[in-house]
């Protein structure tokens, strides 16, 4: 199934990474630190989002199928090598041959959820791809060669480096299929708390490629009850590149066949999963959260706050904060409850950040996220929604027009706009709803004349 999406992914990938290296001929000091990340591209993290879209369906599927039911048989839709279109709810649940067990509200949050995870490993892969292609180019350097032998790289040689070449598939195995298996085996867990069998069996694949751990549970069939509380801290995949999946026995007389239950229950070995693995995917919704290794990365990356940004944007508001709750606060009015904080690596003019504390002083809550020279995320959190700070110095309304078509780039629903004096209030509220109209911006906070009005979408 993953094959379509490969191709576009490492196409992207192989495209901006040579796009990257021309510019590094033009400033070698893009080679200094590693908050390098490629310019987003959102044909790949469509790509990426419909895999594990198509990949959790498929685990629902999975299930129907081992419970009776014919699954979504040879629907061309969901064939392997077919790319389709996320399927609306009205068409999952004509694929499924039981009802899907999602209500239409819980399935597009599903595919949100799902959407925000594809965000997260995409965006992390645009940087990874960015320092491992470093890497090569320093230890190039170190040995004796030069920046120039790397602009004649093959596009085999440049994929090879970043471990999605045809030799070396080492990136896409460790990150892309964990990731499918995460939705996979999420889609299964779902279909089983909607259908409860008796019991589960870890199913390994057995060939040469199968890890130790792996082969550790599954020599001997490993077969618990389905309430047995390991399956919280079992849950493939059990580290990188795992293939293992769970089954669900719903026919009693399959433990029989064993000894009966008890049995059945005493069989198979218990391995640790690798750290960061096993977790019950349902438990605290694991399957599309970034875990403490991404997390640490993204920022180090400088990522942290587009990251944020986009988990606003998708309605996980309270995610959101978790991961902007470590932000130091640089001001806190002694009544409100508004402040105003700000990351490590935040790079906020000393005006920006006296626009953030009038607002503050206003009761409003802000999060002023870092900023990184290869992306575009919004200035902030306020509120709960994404902002961006805007201070024209132009008394021209077309100015005022430009600080919001600007707000609309940076994916921002809120305005914060200081105004000059001098112009109109008139003038301010036509030229915000000349590009507010229509457009993601719901509202405007404008300070102008020692004062505050807002500006709302019509």
């Amino acid at each position: 199934m993953e094959a379509p999406y490969r191709r576009v992914i490492t196409q992207s990938v192989l495209k901006r990474t040579r796009a990257w290296l021309k510019e590094l001929e033009r400033a070698p000091d893009l080679l200094d630190g590693d908050t390098g990340v490629l310019p987003a591209d959102y044909n790949a993290l469509g790509a990426i989002h419909e895999l594990l879209m198509r990949s959790c369906l498929m685990g629902m599927e999975a299930v129907d199928r081992e419970r009776g039911g014919a699954g979504f048989a040879d629907d061309p839709l969901l064939l392997p090598g077919m790319p389709a279109a996320v399927l609306p709810y009205e068409e999952a649940v004509r694929f499924l041959t039981t009802k899907i067990p999602l209500t239409k509200k819980a399935y597009y949050d599903l595919d949100d959820k799902l959407r925000f995870r594809a965000f997260t490993a995409g965006r992390l892969n645009d940087a990874d791809a960015v320092n491992r292609v470093k890497g090569i180019i320093r230890s190039t350097i170190e040995q004796g060669g030069t920046l120039s032998d790397f602009y004649t790289m093959t596009d085999g040689e440049i994929l090879n480096g970043l471990g999605f070449g045809e030799g070396n598939m080492s990136y896409w195995e460790t990150v892309y299929r964990t990731n499918e298996a995460t939705a996979h085996n999420a889609g299964r867990a779902m279909n089983f708390e909607a259908e409860p069998p008796a019991a589960l069996e870890l199913a390994g694949i057995r060939d040469a490629r199968q890890s130790d751990i792996c082969y550790e549970l599954t020599k001997q069939p490993f077969i618990r009850p389905y309430d047995d509380p390991v399956w919280q801290t079992l849950w493939p995949p059990l580290h990188f590149n795992c293939r293992t999946t769970v089954r669900g026995i719903y026919d009693k007389a399959e433990l029989d066949g064993y000894g009966g239950p008890q049995a059945a229950y005493a069989l198979g070995g218990q391995v640790k999963p690798q750290k960061g693995f096993g977790a019950y995917p349902l438990d605290k919704e694991s399957y599309w959260r970034l875990t403490p290794e991404m997390l640490d990365r993204a920022r180090r990356y400088g990522l942290d706050g587009e990251i944020a940004a986009a988990a606003v944007n998708l309605g996980m508001k309270n995610y959101a904060l978790e991961l902007v709750k470590d932000y130091r606060t640089i001001y806190a009015p002694a009544s409100g409850g508004g402040y105003v904080k700000q990351a490590l690596n935040s790079m906020h003019t000393e005006k920006e950040i006296g626009l953030a504390k009038k607002a503050a002083d206003d009761g409003h809550r802000i999060y002023l996220l870092p900023e990184n020279k290869s992306t575009s995320n919004p200035d902030m959190i306020i509120d709960g929604e994404t902002g961006e700070i805007k201070q024209p110095r132009s008394d021209k309304p077309e100015r005022i027009t430009e600080d919001i078509r600007s707000t609309i780039h940076k994916g921002a629903t809120f305005a914060l706009l200081e105004v000059r004096d001098d112009v109109p209030r008139e003038t301010i509220e036509k030229a915000v709803h000349k590009r507010m109209d229509d457009s993601i911006v719901t509202k405007a906070l404008v300070y102008w004349r020692g004062t505050s009005f807002w500006i709302k979408q019509k």
